[in-house]
Parts: structure tokens; C-alpha cells; sequence
């Protein structure tokens, strides 16, 4: 990258030099907000392409390389949740990014204040997200751990199961549906044969990208299940289609528009009228987004070991963002009083100091 001079005018390189580090530390968007509101203010003109345009893009490109390691912790998180890796007990440490620094005479306490409560609210929203991701990948990995154990415990060939699904998921025939049914039932040996099958089953479905037949017609299969484990008394497969049945049928029912919503909506009206399941479940398949919203808060408490350091670590870096904000409010008032009565002060001649901006920061005042 070719190098600009920089200005000579060492104020001018302060504005640079600290706007490149904002902008690094907040994204593009902080950037965009700074032209917006400096269009017409001569001093911006690098930001437009004007002198010391190359010089700010080389600090911009500095300031990133130096602020690229809190992307590289959410790597290391996504590789540590693959499955057959171990979870990190905590995510990684980020880096904190700090309140607005004090600011020159010219801007005013409410928009300094304004700017730290923005700043806190960027990195609050964006450590909220990645808390998610990161909880999402601990229940996933627990998950497929379980699902390991049972593989393990029961022996049941889960490529035969998927061998007797594909022409059900082609097809949906009668003769197909009664070979995958068949199968379960000849496997259902114990709960803990029941749980792979019906966790199968529920991984199958709820994927990611699963079209839309393939859904119903699992879901037409599971639907034939119920009827003859009611049927027959098979009340340990019953139970563990159960426990998937909530997410099976909300996140089919959800993923598409009103008329092949219908479809699944009859399976449901026949589950309610034959009592395959308790109230609970019911009143859960009835409304599916509050329904598959309380399945996921259950998964955070079926995997709380796996969860909760994770949840716990976030929160301390949340609160340690409030913190650094109230001691900047406080702090910046505490300024203003201090100035107040230095002004007061010099108006009757005793006050011999003035208060001095240490750092660059607003640029909307400007």
C-alpha cells in the first residue's frame, strides 16, 4: 500500500489518526455516520477522496490489522464446536472497546453522553449475538455427543434407517411409509433405541436447507408411528417422539406460507382428537413460534453445564462495558462542575489554570 504524508498540521493528524481508530474498532458504519454528518465540513475532506486521503486509508488499514484478533477468537469458538473436539469452558476473551475519551471544549455533555450510550449499545448487541452463536454451537456439540453415546450403547445402524427414509422422502408411498415404520418398531428394543430413532428423525427434519417434502413426508411416517405405537402399547417410542415432536412440527410449519402450513395443520388436528400427546405439548404445537421459543429455552437447560459458562463469561463482559460507560458519565460530569466553578472562579480573578482536551472525539460537534 502506498504511504501518504501525513498533514503537518499535528491537529489535523490527531483527527485522522483517531477517527481511523474508531472506525476500526466500530465498523464501516461509524465511518458513514462521521461523512454524513461532516459533508460540509472542510476539515473531513479526506474522508471524500480530498488531501491525506491515502494517509487516513493507511491508518485505517493499520488500526484493522490491530483489531483483527477479536474475529479470530470467533473462529477459534466455531472450530472448538465442531463435533469430535472438545467445548472451550469459557469464549474467548474480547477486547473491550473503551468509552468516548474526554472531549474537546466544543462538544457538549448530552452528545458526548449520546455517543457513549451509542458505542454501549453496538458492543452490547454485538456481544449478544455472538453469546447466541456460541450457546447454539455448545447444544449443538452436546447433542451430537448424546447422540455418540446412544450409537455406541444401542449398535443400531443409523445407514439402514436413512436407506428405508429416501424412498419415503421420494415417494411417500404406502409400502414405503410401512417399511420405515416397520423398522422402528423392530429396533424400538429399549428407551434408549427409542431416543436415536426419534433424535434421528428430529435431525433429519429440523436441517437446515430440508425442503419442504421431505418434512411432511417424515412427518407422515412419524404420523403413522403414533397411530400403531397407540396401537400396540409402545408407550417408550410414544414417549420419545415426544420430546421431538415440537420441533419437528413447528420448524415445518414455520419455514412455509399459509397453504402448505394446512397440511401439517390437519396431522395436528388428528394428533389432538386421537390424545397421542399430553396438554402441554399440544398447546405448544398450537402455537409454534412460542412453542419451538420454549423447546430452545429447554435445550439451555437440558445442557446447562455445557451453557452456563458460557452465558456467565458474556455477562461479565457486558457488565464491564455498563461499568466503563457510568465512569465516563460520571467522570465527564464530574469535568463540567470542576469547569464551572473554574470559570466562576477566573471571573474573580483567582482561577490560573484551564481545562485542556487530552483527546480527540467527537466528530458530529464538528
Amino acid at each position: 500500500m502506498e504511504i501518504s504524508t501525513p498533514p503537518e498540521d499535528q491537529e489535523l493528524r490527531n483527527v485522522i489518526d483517531k477517527l481511523a481508530q474508531f472506525v476500526a474498532r466500530n465498523g464501516p458504519e461509524f465511518e458513514k455516520m462521521t461523512m454524513d454528518k461532516q459533508k460540509d465540513n472542510s476539515k473531513f475532506s479526506f474522508l471524500f477522496g480530498g488531501e491525506y486521503f491515502g494517509y487516513y486509508k493507511y491508518k485505517l488499514a493499520i488500526e484493522q490489522g490491530q483489531h483483527s484478533s477479536s474475529h479470530d477468537d470467533e473462529f477459534k469458538m466455531e472450530v472448538l464446536c465442531q463435533p469430535g473436539t472438545e467445548a472451550a469452558d469459557t469464549p474467548p476473551a474480547m477486547t473491550l472497546l473503551p468509552p468516548p475519551p474526554i472531549p474537546p471544549t466544543t462538544s457538549s455533555m448530552e452528545d458526548l453522553i449520546q455517543q457513549s450510550q451509542w458505542n454501549l449499545q453496538q458492543q452490547e448487541q454485538h456481544l449478544l449475538s455472538l453469546r447466541q452463536e456460541q450457546v447454539t454451537a455448545a447444544i449443538s456439540l452436546a447433542m451430537e455427543q448424546q447422540t455418540q453415546k446412544l450409537l455406541l450403547e444401542t449398535q443400531l445402524d443409523m445407514n439402514e434407517f436413512d436407506s428405508l427414509l429416501q424412498p419415503i422422502i421420494d415417494t411417500c408411498t404406502k409400502d414405503a411409509i410401512s417399511a420405515g415404520k416397520n423398522w422402528m418398531f423392530n429396533n424400538a428394543k429399549t428407551p434408549p433405541h427409542c431416543e436415536l430413532m426419534s433424535s434421528h428423525l428430529r435431525n433429519r427434519i429440523t436441517a437446515e436447507g430440508a425442503h419442504f417434502e421431505l418434512r411432511l413426508h417424515l412427518i407422515y411416517l412419524t404420523n403413522d408411528v403414533l397411530h400403531h405405537c397407540q396401537r400396540k402399547s409402545q408407550r417408550d417410542l410414544l414417549a420419545a417422539l415426544q420430546k421431538v415432536v415440537v420441533p419437528i412440527y413447528c420448524t415445518s410449519f414455520l419455514a412455509v406460507e399459509e397453504d402448505k402450513q394446512q397440511k401439517i395443520t390437519r396431522l395436528l388436528q388428528l394428533w389432538e382428537k386421537n390424545g397421542y400427546f399430553d396438554d402441554i405439548t399440544i398447546q405448544q404445537l398450537q402455537s409454534p413460534a412460542l412453542g419451538l421459543g420454549q423447546y430452545q429455552a429447554s435445550l439451555i437447560t437440558e445442557y446447562a453445564p455445557g451453557v452456563q459458562p458460557i452465558q456467565m463469561a458474556f455477562q461479565q463482559q457486558i457488565q464491564a462495558l455498563k461499568t466503563q460507560h457510568e465512569e465516563f458519565v460520571a467522570n465527564l460530569k464530574q469535568q463540567q462542575t470542576a469547569g464551572g466553578r473554574c470559570r466562576r472562579s477566573r471571573a474573580a480573578g483567582t482561577c490560573r489554570s484551564r481545562d485542556k482536551a487530552s483527546i480527540f472525539h467527537d466528530f458530529s460537534t464538528r
